[in-house]
């Protein structure tokens, strides 16, 4: 009994150890391999809901929003309504005011010289930007933009470069910037009055709420003739809100703000003392480690299960991290400590399962024979050999009038007869209709005797208990895997042949790529390659809006290729346009006809990156167009978000041409780039595809719905239509219109169709409506 004991609190302190090292190596490699942030963030996110407070009060933002826009006669405003600004709040007894508004251009020298007086006279203390950007040089070196001489005699100057992270969120802000050997600090930090190193960030405080920042408009306080509320003692941060000036970015807890709320959040974070240090994963991870560590020595017996504990250190843990950012003295990361503790869990369940079963793990439950893994382990110790997988086809009918027990009398029974077939006799039962065995080399230069032997075996009717039981086989031979002779036994089954080779140039069909570039043109002339339609709704009119087109290529021998296959492939080769050229020809066919049906409709054809830098291919799709004698816009290009902007230069000229042809152009998978609503303004584009991976998942994640929201109302500032890709549900739908959005389509409205199949559920003979429930 004290053996058994021993052995037991051996195996179990093996265990535990062996879950304890490999958990803290996955949790140690997790931010090594830049992994687990975007988790980090959103605990973050959730302490901020929890810790959540108001602005100090002490900055106050003076807005350049829609509002004074429409007021005021024109934009870009002439100097005087700065200077008129800085006069009402010098007068106002403000302290600082802060300019998030470039000023390193010459407006006339009479607006120049009444702004530069402002400035001296003003009795606050001046900041004005700067902004650290690449020069235009062949060497690439980076340049400062700084105000116009004549302003910066009586004014601080502050830099307001921002940072964006990988995901395009600007989450973090710096103490300053260094251009060739000039630093410059922050507009934060000469807010707050806030010294840190050069070149650190600090996280910006996202438990602020940037409603409680006070705001006035511009507009109002020029107007104004009488003493202004809120201003006296404040600093006052001057700068863009209306969506249509574009200067906005998102953040990980308030999705898309304005630029100069930002900057005031930045500031506000100074202020307030939350730019806390950061002692980083390692103290929660070596608390947590040893904390576990500590409890196995002192149940060493294996009594306890670690379980509660483990989960009693992750909440401490999060209590903690609570409790010390509610001070706003330091934080942590906990997600490689929770890591960890998770991984340790599933490891140490995984290994106490593994060790309960380690004696019948090789053996199936059912006959006793040896299972796959055994035979893994016997190819293992082997140097080559054929092996072979036998389908025992309508195996699963006998499931119903044959036990547990009689299945494996039959198995063993079977085995039996096999076994002679075999290498050292061997056969492994490895699933629930198939048996294995590696080929005698007395067979390995004639498979064919060997299968009209195993045949004949098999069909001889086999015992299972007292019942006789006839079985028919297919078997699958290969060189390299169990698996692969698997996929030959199905192949066989499938065509109906007793046994099958495993055949690597089938297999890797789709992979042999110049077969396709050649086979290629034949397709198109044989009509094996042809478009289908995914309808467009209209959300606002409740009709149909148009369809876009897609190719599909149906194989002779291959069947259905996928286009993520052979597009991808013909783009490599250079020999995507005569694709999209037909693609586009049967499209034009189609949209006509459709015109008698229903006029106004549109057709979307995508167009390939490369195809933008192709004069020739532009050429024949603005003829091909011309020729439909279509209305204007009827046809739509559309252009990923990441192909645009590659090449900015060459995609304008590309676009601007396609347009003035009255072809629409639309921009795809918006938002899988980094580019900002502002930046897409400089394209000549009529409307922007909101990507499906945000749409799909906007009604349970609050991030990604205030990304789509926010995209609608940007396009809207800037009078381009909104498309909306990837509606699978009707309550996606519903949410969709009520922010507005223009177009939609998914599989909710339709899957994509021949164009026979549109044709006839878009356009029934019968005169009846069509509605988007289908």
């Amino acid at each position: 009994m004290t053996n058994a004991f021993a052995s037991f609190g051996a195996k179990t302190s093996r265990r535990f150890l062996l879950a304890w090292t490999a958990a803290l190596f996955c949790a140690i490699s997790l931010p090594l391999a830049g992994i687990g942030g975007e988790v980090e963030r959103q605990f973050q996110n959730f302490r901020a809901d929890l810790l959540e407070k108001p602005a100090t009060g002490e900055i106050a933002i003076v807005e350049i929003d829609a509002k004074s826009i429409q007021a005021l006669d024109r934009w870009p405003w002439p100097r005087d309504y700065y200077a008129d600004l800085i006069d009402k709040l010098s007068a106002n007894e403000a302290t600082v005011i802060a300019f998030d508004i470039d000023f390193s251009s010459h407006s006339t020298i009479e607006q120049d010289d009444l702004f530069a007086s402002a400035l001296e006279r003003s009795a606050a203390t001046i900041i004005l930007p700067t902004f650290k950007q690449e020069g235009i040089s062949a060497n690439g070196k980076f340049v400062e933009s700084l105000p116009l001489d004549l302003f910066r005699d009586h004014v601080f100057l502050a830099s307001v470069n921002v940072h964006p992270d990988k995901n395009g969120q600007l989450n973090d802000y710096s103490y300053g910037t260094v251009t060739e050997s000039t630093v410059r600090p922050s507009l934060a930090s000469m807010l707050s009055e806030t010294a840190g190193h050069i070149d650190q960030k600090f996280p910006i405080d996202q438990s602020i709420d940037p409603q409680t920042i006070p705001r006035h408009s511009f507009v109002d306080i020029l107007q104004s003739d009488k003493s202004l509320a809120g201003i006296k003692g404040k600093k006052i941060l001057v700068g863009a809100t209306a969506i249509e000036l574009g200067d906005r970015y998102p953040i990980s807890r308030h999705g898309m703000l304005p630029g100069v709320v930002i900057q005031a959040m930045a500031a506000e974070t100074l202020l307030q003392g939350t730019n806390m240090s950061n002692l980083g994963y390692l103290p929660s991870l070596i608390f947590a480690a040893m904390g576990l560590l500590i409890w196995f020595l002192r149940n060493r017996d294996g009594e306890k299960p670690a379980a509660p504990f483990a989960v009693a250190i992750g909440l401490f843990l999060f209590a903690a991290i609570l409790m010390v950012e509610y001070t706003g003295q330091l934080t942590f990361t906990n997600v490689p400590a929770l890591f960890f503790l998770a991984v340790f869990l599933i490891l140490e369940k995984f290994l106490k399962t593994n060790f309960a079963l380690n004696r019948s793990r090789f053996s199936n439950s059912e006959s006793g024979l040896p299972n796959e893994q055994a035979m893994l382990q016997f190819l293992t110790g082997r140097r080559g050999g054929t092996i072979v997988v036998a389908r025992l086809s309508d195996f699963r009918e006998l499931l119903v009038v044959t036990s547990k027990e009689m299945r494996g009398n039959l198995f063993r029974n079977l085995a039996d007869r096999l076994k002679y077939l075999a290498v050292n006799e061997r056969i492994f039962h490895l699933d629930t209709d198939l048996v294995g065995w590696v080929i005698k080399t007395d067979y390995a230069h004639d498979i064919g005797a060997h299968f009209d032997t195993a045949v004949a075996l098999c069909h001889s009717p086999v015992l299972a208990g007292e019942t006789k039981i006839k079985l028919n086989a297919f078997f699958g031979v290969s060189e390299e895997s169990i698996d692969q002779a698997k996929v030959a036994a199905e192949q066989a089954m499938l065509s109906n042949k007793r046994w099958a080779l495993h055949d690597n140039d089938i297999a890797d069909a789709i992979g042999q790529k110049q077969n396709l570039l050649v086979e290629l043109d034949q397709a198109i002339e044989k009509n094996q390659i042809w478009a289908v339609y995914q309808p467009k709704w209209n959300l606002r009119a409740d009709r149909l809006d148009g369809a876009e087109a897609l190719v599909r290529w149906e194989h002779p021998e291959r069947g259905l290729i996928s286009p993520e296959i052979f597009i991808p492939m013909l783009e490599k080769a250079g020999r995507i346009d005569r694709l999209t050229l037909h693609v586009l020809r049967s499209a034009l066919a189609d949209l006509a006809r459709w015109e008698s049906q229903q006029s106004g409709l549109s057709c979307s054809v995508n167009i390939s990156a490369q195809l933008l830098g192709d004069s020739e291919f532009i050429d024949k799709a603005i003829a091909m167009v011309r020729r439909a004698e279509l209305a204007k816009n009827q046809v739509v290009f559309e252009v990923t978000e990441t192909a645009a902007l590659a090449d900015l230069e060459l995609t304008i000229l590309a676009l601007k041409r396609i347009r003035a042809a009255g072809i629409s152009i639309s921009i795809d998978d918006y938002g899988t780039g980094q580019s900002t609503m502002s930046y897409l303004q400089r394209l000549p584009i009529d409307e922007i595809k909101i990507d499906q991976s945000f749409v799909k998942t906007m009604i349970g994640d609050d991030v990604n719905k205030v990304m789509v929201k926010s995209t609608i109302e940007l396009a809207k500032a800037l009078k381009l239509k909104v498309v909306a890709e990837g509606i699978e549900d009707q309550s996606c739908m519903d949410m969709l219109r009520q922010f507005g959005c223009d177009i939609g389509q998914g599989w909710h409205i339709s899957k994509p169709v021949s164009s026979e199949a549109f044709q006839a559920a878009w356009f029934p003979s019968e005169a009846t409506d069509k509605t988007a429930s289908s």
